[in-house]
């Protein structure tokens, strides 16, 4: 409805970071779930293989002649499972090492936000407390310009420590801290 503010800028490039990260994350879970689908298909592809070896090994049973052929076929298709196993390894081993990077990525964010709201509220609350008693002027002795300022300081300071919150809360949330 309105233009942002600078403050308002600065919290969203604050944000930008985080929220590369969820896409990041949000990337990286796609790319998880398209492995284990592959990973699906291979298991299925190799059980089909396992079957039509064994039914493979049934006629080289009946005749020499075809059983080196069919030997030398076995053991190339074998070393073909053998690599995509390998393959599959690889793969998982690289998702465990993303989501174990992820999992630190969001542990060091959460401590990031629990460390600069403690940081920002201190100072912050500190600054409700003397703009309220500016704003109350009990000594009468602020022009009512200075009062108003004084209660905008106050206003203003409230709506930040309520957006700290905000942005605590969000965090709680998506560290599966509160509901």
């Amino acid at each position: 409805v309105t233009p942002f503010k600078p403050i308002h800028r600065d919290f969203l490039e604050q944000l930008r970071e985080a929220l590369g990260v969820n896409v990041n994350t949000i990337m990286a879970n796609a790319r998880t779930d398209e492995l284990l689908e592959e990973s699906q298909r291979l298991t299925a592809e190799l059980q089909a293989r396992s079957a039509e070896l064994q039914a493979q090994q049934e006629e080289l049973r009946r005749s020499n002649a075809e059983l080196e052929e069919k030997a030398s076929l076995l053991a190339a298709q074998n070393r073909d499972i053998e690599a995509k196993n390998l393959q599959i390894e690889q793969a998982r081993q690289e998702l465990e090492a993303r989501a174990q990077q992820l999992s630190q990525a969001s542990r060091y964010k959460s401590e990031f936000l629990a460390n600069m709201s403690h940081e920002l509220r201190t100072p912050l609350n500190s600054l409700l407390i003397l703009a309220q008693l500016l704003a109350q002027n009990p000594s009468r002795n602020l022009t009512p310009k200075q009062v108003e300022y004084a209660g905008i300081i106050h206003s203003a300071g409230s709506d930040l420590l309520q957006l700290i919150n905000d942005i605590l809360d969000l965090s709680k949330v998506e560290a599966g801290k509160m509901d």
